[in-house]
């Protein structure tokens, strides 16, 4: 039996602020029966809902419920028409405000997700021109235009976000366990309780204050913002898994707390040799996709920035910075042994142009001048020193070949257990895909259909960055 689209098949939320536009199609008998049909996604790829009720067309967000079309069917004398049809202009819920592109967006639904007439081609000729533009139509059509596609655009910012809560997730229960310990009973699985006794599944602040980054970078790109969702944390338990606050180090709890009293963002974090802890290389992963189409200076002044909200010394700026540009040549899909070898060179030559102290450019000597995977395990520390976290999970990423076993190798080393698996989970997620991270775990992940909706937001929000 043919599912027919109606108001209970999928979540819907009204449109708060509708805008009418002018516009004139006319359809036959046959085209109108189709059209009454409407439009269930079979996943969240799909990215449209569309019903038809009491003459009118209803479009909806797949992921949000969001309303942000619809249109009056009327009747002729001969066929059907729409001569007008409502877009939403409520800026929190839908970022467009240009007439012509929703006349476009509208007229693909209907043809391509409604009547199946396969207009994708002309679509992508008209509007397609570079990697921006494929993950701005990805964003607003998903499957409907990108079907004979093998890239799925926002499986990158759900490979990421869920890569580091479900890196975190792993280590939270084995956090401060020695490594001597977990060789004799190593974590193979998700498991709950132990060291902070939160069921299993629970993230910890390196997961919860990504997610508050990557909620600013939803919005718009505002050190104030992000700072104030930081607090927003701490004080009201904003993006905690369970309702908590457990884990806080003890600098990201003094720069929030001076945020809170009123400083800069950018000053809060201090600058001192003595604070370089992992707090900003835990949660720096979503800034990538801020970052995407910027050239190299302002990718590494907005890394400084957004570092140093926690931890504003330049060795922890360096570190944010190199595993981002590593993220990026990720992204891009690159070779991960080409990567760690391109960033030996840009990497080293740009810090040298900026003039960075070659003694501090030193201490990275590891990972921009010697082949770190040829360590041994031995070698590589798993403290919350931030030179220690990111070397671990370069070197878990280069010396596995799965999500699965990076992460895992990653909480094994013992320590800091759930920041070095939060951060290589970020870089593997990113690597291998989110198809390849285990479903169980992340069905075990806490808030996990919040972090979709997170994903699917920010998806749409990059798309016009």
């Amino acid at each position: 039996m043919e599912n027919i689209a109606t108001r209970i098949s999928w979540k819907t939320e009204p449109i708060d602020n509708p805008k009418r536009i002018d516009i004139s199609l006319h359809f036959t008998e046959d085209q109108f029966s189709k059209l009454t049909k409407g439009l269930i996604p079979e996943q969240m790829e799909d990215k449209w809902f569309i019903f038809y009720e009491n003459d009118y067309l209803f479009f909806h967000r797949s992921w949000t419920g969001f309303g942000l079309y619809k249109a009056q069917i009327i009747k002729e004398q001969v066929g059907y028409s729409i001569h007008e049809f409502w877009a939403e202009r409520n800026q929190e819920k839908y970022s467009n405000k240009d007439d012509n592109t929703d006349i476009e967006t509208f007229s693909f639904l209907i043809a391509q997700g409604l009547l199946e007439i396969d207009v994708r081609e002309i679509f992508v000729v008209n509007n397609i021109k570079n990697e921006t533009d494929c993950v701005k139509g990805w964003s607003n059509f998903g499957n409907l235009l990108f079907k004979n596609k093998c890239i799925d655009y926002s499986d990158k910012i759900k490979s990421v976000l869920f890569g580091v809560a479900v890196g975190d997730a792993l280590g939270v229960p084995v956090e401060f366990k020695s490594r001597q310990t977990l060789k004799r009973n190593p974590v193979t699985d998700m498991i709950g309780y132990g060291t902070h006794n939160m069921p299993k599944g629970t993230f910890s602040d390196d997961s919860s204050l990504t997610f508050c980054l990557a909620e600013a970078l939803a919005k718009e790109f505002d050190l104030n913002t992000i700072g104030q969702y930081f607090v927003m944390w701490l004080n009201n338990n904003f993006w905690t898994a369970r309702g908590t606050v457990f884990d806080i180090g003890i600098a990201t709890r003094q720069a929030i707390g001076r945020i809170a009293k009123g400083e800069q963002p950018d000053l809060a974090g201090d600058a001192k040799e003595t604070s370089n802890g992992n707090g900003a290389l835990m949660r720096i992963s979503p800034l990538l996709f801020y970052l995407l189409n910027k050239p190299i200076n302002e990718r590494f002044e907005i890394t400084k920035q957004v570092s140093s909200i926690t931890h504003g010394h330049i060795r922890s700026v360096i570190a944010c910075f190199y595993y981002l540009e590593f993220a990026r040549q990720l992204y891009e899909e690159n070779d991960k042994f080409e990567i760690y070898k391109n960033l030996q060179t840009t990497i080293s030559s740009y810090l040298i142009l900026q003039s960075i102290s070659p003694k501090e450019i030193a201490i990275f000597d590891r990972l921009l001048k010697e082949d770190i995977y040829n360590l041994t395990e031995a070698k590589i520390y798993s403290s919350g020193y931030v030179l220690h976290t990111l070397e671990a999970s370069i070197w878990c990423l280069l010396t596995t070949d799965s999500y699965k076993d990076a992460v895992l190798k990653a909480v094994n080393f013992g320590e800091d257990t759930d920041t070095t698996g939060a951060v290589t989970g970020g870089l593997a997620g990113l690597l291998y895909g989110f198809c390849h991270i285990p479903t169980k775990w992340i069905g075990q992940l806490a808030r996990k259909n919040d972090i979709e909706n997170l994903a699917e937001r920010l998806c749409e929000k990059i798309a016009n960055y």
